[in-house]
């Protein structure tokens, strides 16, 4: 625990980090270190998802007991939804941050190399949270008397949007721009590559139909369906200031499953089919990203590399232009 430098800059403005945590960047996913009841374990860093979860065959792996739900609680997702049950824990701990006496949800979630599950938003978002993914850092803060901007101590150029979310979302939503769509995202560690609903892209300008879009395949999600993902080039996409021209994503029916399969027509479902865009791992690999959660403010910084990454290319495209 110590104070950042900002402290010295920003005169009575106290940065005071409460942890610092390594991030991996492994086969496409951002895993982090945590201790369940004092074993070390491998988590999937995934803001995307608004609880911290284990996989069944991570607590297979842990030696612990499921209990079962008693009303057939189910997860949404991309792909579709999930069954879910609980795994009694006496203490989860993350950098500093530590729960003790819970339920963690467990759900049926694919492997991904020696990770037993997944760190939600609603565990992260208890601070503020910096994702400083290219130089391999998460770090959680309680800034006091810190008003405008001083939350970006590392100075240098940044943008700023404000979260759409509500509290009880447990997601980092913003509003972005694709070509002239103003689209509601939501920033998704756990999303290898940023992705757009096929409505959005519609808004923005393409289709499945469109000249010059390919197909990406299929993906894979939360759920057991199956999706077809699609490439095609924007005019343009913009966070706050920041604007990257010709930006090349993808995009796809990415909550139709959840349609699908939600026979009762429930809140949950639905809350999910409002996001429009995925902001995934390829964004915060090429930013330094800062969640102000009393401002409800989200802060980027562009840090260089490419923006947005597609499964087509084996090799990272050229580097994106930022510009203000």
């Amino acid at each position: 625990m110590g104070t950042t430098g900002a402290a010295r800059a920003g005169g009575a403005c106290q940065m005071q980090e409460l942890g610092e945590i390594p991030i991996r960047d492994e086969g496409g996913h951002l895993t982090l270190d945590a201790e369940i009841d004092g074993r070390p374990v491998r988590m999937l860093l995934d803001t995307g998802s608004s609880e911290t979860l284990l996989s069944r065959s991570g607590v297979k792996d842990l030696g612990l007991s499921t209990v079962p739900l008693p009303y057939g609680v189910e997860f949404y997702g991309v792909g579709g939804k999930d069954q879910a049950a609980v795994v009694p824990v006496q203490e989860f701990e993350l950098g500093g941050l530590v729960a003790r006496k819970l339920d963690i949800f467990v759900t049926g979630l694919r492997p991904f190399g020696d990770a037993v599950g997944v760190v939600g938003a609603r565990f992260l978002l208890q601070t503020d949270v910096e994702f400083d993914v290219p130089e391999g850092k998460l770090r959680l803060f309680k800034p006091q008397n810190c008003p405008g901007d001083q939350v970006v101590y590392w100075g240098g150029a940044f943008s700023v949007a404000p979260m759409t979310s509500s509290y009880t979302q447990q997601n980092i939503q913003v509003t972005v721009h694709v070509g002239a769509a103003s689209v509601a995202a939501v920033m998704d560690t756990g999303a290898n590559t940023s992705i757009l609903t096929l409505e959005s892209a519609a808004r923005a300008g393409l289709t499945p139909q469109s000249t010059g879009v390919t197909s990406d395949g299929p993906t894979l999600g939360t759920g057991q369906d199956v999706m077809r993902t699609y490439v095609g080039i924007f005019p343009s996409f913009a966070f706050g200031d920041e604007t990257i021209k010709n930006a090349k994503l993808q995009f796809a029916d990415l909550f139709g499953a959840d349609l699908e399969n939600d026979r009762l027509n429930t809140r949950i479902a639905h809350q999910m089919i409002q996001t429009q865009m995925l902001l995934g791992a390829d964004f915060f690999r090429s930013h330094r990203v800062y969640v102000w959660q009393s401002q409800r403010k989200v802060y980027v910084s562009y840090m260089g590399g490419p923006v947005f990454q597609t499964r087509q290319t084996p090799k990272p495209p050229p580097a994106a232009t930022a510009t203000k």
